[in-house]
């Protein structure tokens, strides 16, 4: 399987900020005429603090750490491609993979607007790493542990994923 960043992934990933964002425009547009301006800038301290800021931070350092490279992931073998340079690790180059999740992952309850951001950390034998972010899928959990299914896998649940 191919995993490349494109607009439609990162589109679903910040579907919970645009959301949120129409709601809270929408109210402060149909309470306008009501509320005094110094209220409406007291309301947007809060959205900005809570929802914009934390997801604009996260995803721009998820951008930032996987900036062109592409994976292919297949049984027991992750294809690293960033440009013309293509590194292979096999099943025996890995030694462990650890995601760093929100712990709302995966709830009913997503109940923050970057709760579906997380990281895999993919650790190799010889002490280095290298990350899968969500932004290439919403199921790079699934996808690598269905693939490698002998290597040692964590869930650290943390309350903001950054890399």
């Amino acid at each position: 399987m191919t995993l490349k960043i494109n607009f439609l992934n990162q589109l679903k990933i910040l579907l919970d900020l645009i959301f949120i964002t129409f709601i809270y425009f929408l109210m402060i547009y149909y309470f306008y005429t009501s509320f005094d301006i110094k209220l409406i800038v007291y309301l947007l301290i809060p959205y900005f603090l809570m929802f914009f800021l934390p997801v604009s931070w996260l995803h721009f350092n998820y951008l930032n750490e996987t900036k062109d490279v592409v994976y292919e992931i297949s049984k027991n073998v992750i294809l690293k491609k960033r440009g013309i340079e293509i590194l292979k690790y096999n099943n025996s180059d890995i030694s462990e993979i650890t995601f760093r999740l929100n712990g709302s992952k995966d709830t009913s309850n997503g109940t923050l607007a970057y709760s579906k951001y997380y990281y895999a950390k993919v650790k190799l034998l010889d002490g280095s790493f290298f990350i899968i972010t969500s932004l290439y899928s919403s199921k790079i959990d699934t996808i690598l542990e269905e693939n490698f299914k002998d290597i040692k896998i964590t869930k650290e649940k943390v309350f903001y994923p950054i890399i």
